[in-house]
């Protein structure tokens, strides 16, 4: 009998796709979710699918979910730079993988794969992009989902050290179709709406959010265990990004210029002002420095690929535009 996989996070933006990806392998898959409705982006209706009630805050819920499971992973976790957010930060990216990996001991999971974050990992600031093997810089970085993500991380290394099966994958910033809770695509829209204004200084390792959830299926196949593998796409500059997205659309790109430290400043101003502000100021110091990576070790290991990024921003665009997020550019009709 195939393998049964158990994702955590499958109402996600990564989690979704990685469960898609799956089933279209023909691959046993079961969710563990509080709500079984909050899996709008799944086929619920799928052989292969079974869907188990539960949350990873309640340790008691648990073992129900993991009976006969081989193949975890562990996708679930919780984005957010504002401030109101600090102690769900930390309950849902730390005490969750702490509850998860404790209840897995002696069920005999063959591996685990564990989405772990870059910004556990530590700061690509460039010219050369960071690898895995990177010392981690961000302690004094201010940005409170660092902070829990790299707790959760140290978590998760001693629990490998003490012998649980885990692979470490570690996805760039993500763009793409389905982005329904907004994680990532929030300045496409902007764009689209043509509320997008200042250029901000900066750049990242972009990618495509189906070509992340292949590379987690490719490092439980093929990664080793206790290896780290950074899964990446292109490194670009913010302004890059907008050319791009100009260029798709038809709409001018940001040329306001909006220095770090001033970003910083409307950043905190907004939060104060605004009960859901565009920018607040922890976003701010991360949107304005360079988070560049080098995916190499992945692509020779795990057969790691990343689709062109225009087709990425292309993509994402289109199902904005489906999804009645913005309208049709004219350029795009």
């Amino acid at each position: 009998m195939t393998a049964l996989s158990l994702v955590t996070g499958a109402t996600g933006f990564i989690g979704s796709h990685l469960v898609r990806a799956l089933l279209e392998q023909g691959q046993r898959v079961r969710v563990i979710v509080r709500s079984p409705d909050r899996l709008a982006a799944v086929e619920l209706d799928h052989a292969e699918l079974e869907v188990v009630t539960g949350d990873l805050l309640e340790p008691q819920t648990l073992p129900p979910a993991l009976a006969d499971v081989t193949r975890l992973y562990h996708v679930a976790g919780f984005i957010s730079t504002a401030r109101r957010d600090k102690d769900a930060i930390h309950r849902l990216n730390v005490n969750i993988t702490r509850n998860l990996f404790e209840a897995t001991r002696g069920q005999g999971i063959d591996k685990i794969v564990y989405l772990a974050s870059i910004f556990a990992l530590g700061g690509g600031a460039g010219p050369t992009p960071a690898r895995e093997d990177v010392p981690y810089d961000l302690e004094d970085f201010g940005v409170e989902y660092f902070v829990a993500k790299r707790k959760a991380e140290l978590y998760a290394r001693q629990c490998a050290a003490e012998g649980l099966p885990i692979v470490f994958a570690y996805p760039c910033f993500c763009y793409g179709p389905g982005d329904v809770h907004r994680s990532s695509s929030k300045a496409i829209e902007m764009h689209l709406r043509r509320l997008l204004v200042t250029a901000l200084p900066g750049g990242q390792n972009a990618m495509d959010v189906r070509d992340a959830a292949a590379g987690l299926i490719k490092a439980m196949d093929r990664g080793a265990i206790g290896e780290r593998y950074l899964l990446g796409g292109q490194n670009v500059t913010n302004a890059q990004l907008g050319t791009m997205l100009a260029a798709i659309t038809g709409y001018p790109r940001p040329v306001l210029p909006l220095p770090a430290g001033v970003a910083r400043l409307v950043g905190r101003a907004a939060e104060r002002l605004l009960a859901s502000p565009p920018l607040d100021e922890q976003a701010a110091r991360i949107a304005t420095r360079f988070w560049y990576y080098d995916d190499e070790k992945a692509r020779r290991e795990l057969g790691h690929t990343s689709r062109p990024l225009e087709t990425t921003l292309r993509d994402t665009v289109e199902w904005m535009i489906r999804a009645g997020r913005a309208e049709r550019p004219p350029r795009m009709t």
